[in-house]
């Protein structure tokens, strides 16, 4: 089964194309430039490069967030473009499932975090080691004082990934003392790769929907949607 995978929930805009077997092109970009403008370039180069015919493609696999409340409504909003223009269903993953993958390998607690701005981070716990990443500790956005909360919950030593790091590395390696590990640098972020991976094990556990059906995973409300309510209390 071949797939297209997206991921627009942080700064990096990532893309690729795989099946379960073997991973046939990716391409990730971490500059300045939005989203809106460098996705579908980089979809039609991914598909172009790969030498594939877009008639074979039979899904696309897209991040739900949470993250970025503009980043995640371009990533589904385009999924929901290809599904139509494709005639192919989608799946959708979280973000923090997603990039979980990144440190399946570790037999300890991995422990991706997400910086959500307003001292505040996204994060979830799951135990490695295994052939997939196994929730512990559920998605939040809380904190960072919750985060370290968690991870004290727990025993064994901690691998940190994700864009959180360069904000809150100083104050989670105090909370975790000698438990605490890091990927490096150019492994810790999102990258589509790890979509693509989620993709095929939810799709083999729950089966893909058509693209109107998924939600956007938030966690918490944006804030236009803040200010709307403390305005109408």
């Amino acid at each position: 089964m071949l797939l297209v995978a997206l991921d627009t929930t942080t700064t990096v805009c990532s893309v690729a194309l795989g099946d379960e077997e073997k991973l046939r092109a990716e391409y990730s970009l971490n500059i300045s430039k939005t989203h809106s403008q460098r996705l579908m370039p980089l979809l039609v180069d991914l598909i172009r490069d790969a030498g594939v015919d877009k008639k074979k493609i039979e899904g696309i696999a897209v991040t739900t967030g949470p993250g970025s409340f503009t980043g995640i409504r371009i990533g589904m909003a385009t999924a929901l473009g290809l599904s139509q223009g494709l005639g192919v269903p989608v799946v959708g993953v979280t973000t923090l499932d997603a990039l979980a993958w990144a440190g399946v390998f570790f037999p300890g607690l991995v422990c991706p975090v997400l910086d959500a701005r307003k001292d505040q981070v996204y994060f979830a716990l799951y135990r490695g080691g295994d052939s997939a990443p196994l929730e512990v500790e559920p998605a939040r956005a809380a904190g960072l004082e919750a985060l370290c909360e968690a991870v004290s919950r727990h025993e064994e030593p901690a691998l940190f990934l994700g864009d959180g790091l360069e904000r809150f590395r100083a104050t989670l390696r105090s909370a975790a003392g000698s438990r605490y590990r890091e990927i490096p640098a150019f492994s810790r972020l999102n990258r589509a790769s790890l979509v693509l991976q989620e993709g095929f094990r939810v799709w083999e556990q729950r089966g893909p929907a058509p693209a109107y059906a998924l939600s956007p995973f938030y966690l918490r409300l944006s804030e236009a949607e803040r200010r709307f309510q403390e305005k109408n209390r």
